[in-house]
């Protein structure tokens, strides 16, 4: 074979073995880079990384419901918030569990056991056979243990401090106004019909206006069971009842009665006998939710003071 023959298939040779090469090499590495893609780093914390999996496993569920909710470029823009504030959850927790590893801060087994058994006393259900649920309920403990330990544990909550929440936010303990009243109720039965009952009605309203006694007609006619009463339904208050009987008995004053009123149960007929004003629920009946309330205010406060501090004493590299 002649030399320069002997050069040209040896190029066509090398030319053929580094297409082979260059192929074999993309096919092989086609799948690690969209890997890469999905599993490349979104954020850093201290010398702990959080991928691209791990951040789309944190907020599949929001995005989900945004994707139902939401289109166009107003889906895109939840999508990025969700992002956000998603990675901005992991990185808080990652920092948490840190701090706490660093306290000697442990959850055992047990205590994953106890939480599962307290979430299905609520209602939920949790995968016991799912290693990265598990995984994520036992950061959640160590997480809030270290959050008692440094930012609840020294907290207290003063009288003045609940008096004066009482104060700022009366109408939190707002009463809404009640009425005693009594009823006559001429009861729409299988049977009968509404002309016929609204006949009753009048009739027994004419006795009213003759001068009978409430009690003693409610006795006589009422089919409700208030009747044994003579009709007394006690104190109600305005909106827990029928928004025909309301609105006809907010005009009147004590004493008063309504003309008969027609609703899917018949025909009422409704006394006045009390009205409240509206009240204020006193402090010390409310005073335990009020220690709830300024705990956590103060909790939520002192929490962002430490996980700011904890932040701005840490390497963080966020990458979305």
């Amino acid at each position: 074979m002649r030399p320069d023959t002997i050069r040209l298939s040896m190029s066509r040779s090398l030319l053929l073995t580094a297409w082979l090469a260059f192929a074999f090499g993309l096919w092989m590495i086609a799948p690690r880079s969209e890997s890469a893609v999905r599993d490349r780093i979104v954020g850093v914390v201290n010398t702990e990384v959080i991928t691209q999996s791990e951040l789309e496993e944190e907020v599949a569920e929001l995005k989900r419901e945004a994707g139902v909710r939401f289109q166009g470029a107003e889906l895109e823009r939840r999508l990025r918030q969700i992002n956000y504030m998603g990675l901005n959850r992991m990185i808080e927790r990652k920092l948490q569990i840190q701090v706490a590893k660093r306290r000697g801060i442990k959850v055992t087994d047990d205590d994953v056991k106890d939480a599962v058994a307290r979430l299905r006393r609520m209602g939920e259900a949790p995968n016991e056979n799912d290693p990265k649920e598990m995984a994520s309920i036992k950061d959640q403990l160590t997480a809030l243990r270290i959050i008692n330990q440094q930012v609840r544990s020294g907290l207290l909550v003063s009288d003045a401090e609940m008096l004066r929440f009482y104060e700022q936010h009366r109408e939190r303990f707002l009463l809404p106004p009640e009425v005693r009243i009594s009823q006559i109720l001429i009861a729409l039965g299988p049977a009968s019909e509404m002309l016929q009952v609204r006949e009753k009605a009048q009739e027994v309203y004419a006795l009213l206006k003759k001068g009978e006694r409430f009690e003693e007609l409610a006795a006589r006619y009422s089919e409700g069971r208030e009747g044994r009463r003579g009709g007394s339904l006690g104190f109600v208050r305005l909106g827990d009842m029928l928004p025909q009987i309301q609105k006809a008995i907010e005009r009147l004053g004590q004493g008063a009665v309504t003309e008969p009123i027609a609703s899917p149960l018949g025909m009422h007929i409704i006394r006045v006998d009390e009205q409240k004003p509206t009240q204020y629920r006193p402090f010390e009946e409310v005073k335990e939710d009020i220690r709830n309330a300024v705990f956590q205010l103060k909790s939520e406060e002192a929490y962002q003071e430490w996980i700011k501090d904890l932040r701005d004493r840490s390497y963080i590299e966020v990458r979305l």
